[in-house]
């Protein structure tokens, strides 16, 4: 079932950010024109087509198409750039961050028709290497998405603290914790969070061509690409759907958990996903990446990372 989510506006009460602080989640009400969410889209087919930009695609076992990845949009097009960049989200995350916000990453998830695969619950963070692991993401819809069409599904105040993680491999069967950590740090070499902006390109070819393109064929190695977070029965008990208007944005914290339903609708499920650090954020992983800075709305201008001394 869906739940009532609570709404806050942009420039965020008190009581607004308190609501975040303790559920680790909070809806952005109508902050997304109409024609800024078509222009994002109708580029899209133009930056899915081009370099920089790729689109790395899972498969199941039935050989169709279950989950598509195009990350780093913002960054290549100024459609999304424009979305990223919405003076109301970046207002409201900078309120919760308490200092200037960057964009450390940025992806389109898409979930097609019959065929959207579930995701299970994970930390964001736990992918990451940011310090602090306190960073915000803003879900943004094309689209009304209700718990039948793929929408997220979060457990209320799992932000305050940490959780286990593995990797399957089928559906219960977890790898060796240095098989895991071997894949974690392939992420990092490859790019945290999916960006170009870290990491070794030839690395990143390599694992979209071994964790996404191989699916075609051996769809169990779909289940490679995700961490899944070890939670207790007890804490699902907080769970809930948040179902989104197009034109609203859902805010939450980076470790928060979250899983996404399966799309059993007749129209895909797309979601342009947007995660904020903060400019004295600690970059703590492969290179010495600049992210864009999220309130430069009129051009784009970066700013290096502060990079962890090991």
């Amino acid at each position: 079932m869906g739940t009532e989510i609570k709404s806050a506006p942009t420039g965020l009460t008190a009581d607004s950010i308190q609501t975040y602080r303790e559920q680790g989640y909070l809806l952005l009400d109508d902050v997304v024109d109409p024609e800024s969410l078509s222009a994002a889209w109708r580029a899209l087919a133009t930056a899915e087509s081009s370099t920089p930009v790729q689109r790395s695609d899972r498969y199941n076992k039935d050989g169709k198409v279950d989950f598509s990845k195009t990350p780093n949009l913002a960054k290549h097009r100024e459609e999304f750039r424009m979305l990223a960049c919405a003076p109301p989200v970046v207002t409201a995350v900078e309120a919760l961050l308490g200092q200037r916000a960057l964009i450390f990453r940025d992806v389109l998830v898409n979930k097609p028709a019959h065929e959207g695969a579930p995701l299970d619950y994970h930390q964001d963070s736990a992918y990451w290497d940011i310090r602090p692991p306190e960073l915000i993401s803003a879900w943004f819809t094309f689209r009304d998405v209700g718990p039948a069409d793929g929408c997220l599904r979060v457990i209320s105040g799992s932000h305050s603290h940490e959780y286990p993680h593995d990797v399957l491999l089928g559906k219960n069967r977890a790898l060796p914790s240095w098989m895991t950590g071997g894949l974690r740090r392939l992420a990092s070499m490859s790019g945290t969070g999916d960006s170009d902006a870290s990491g070794f390109s030839p690395v990143r070819r390599l694992k979209n061509g071994l964790l996404g393109g191989l699916t075609r064929h051996l769809s169990f190695l779909g289940k490679l690409q995700d961490l899944h977070a070890r939670v207790p029965i007890e804490d699902k008990e907080g769970a809930v759907d948040l179902p989104v208007r197009a034109g609203s944005v859902v805010l939450f914290h980076s470790r928060l958990l979250h899983a996404s339903n399966p799309n059993t609708g007749d129209k895909d499920r797309p979601a342009y996903i947007v995660s904020y650090m903060g400019s004295e954020y600690t970059f703590c992983g492969v290179g010495q990446p600049e992210f864009l800075i999220a309130r430069e709305i009129e051009r784009k201008v970066f700013q290096k990372a502060r990079i962890a001394r090991h």
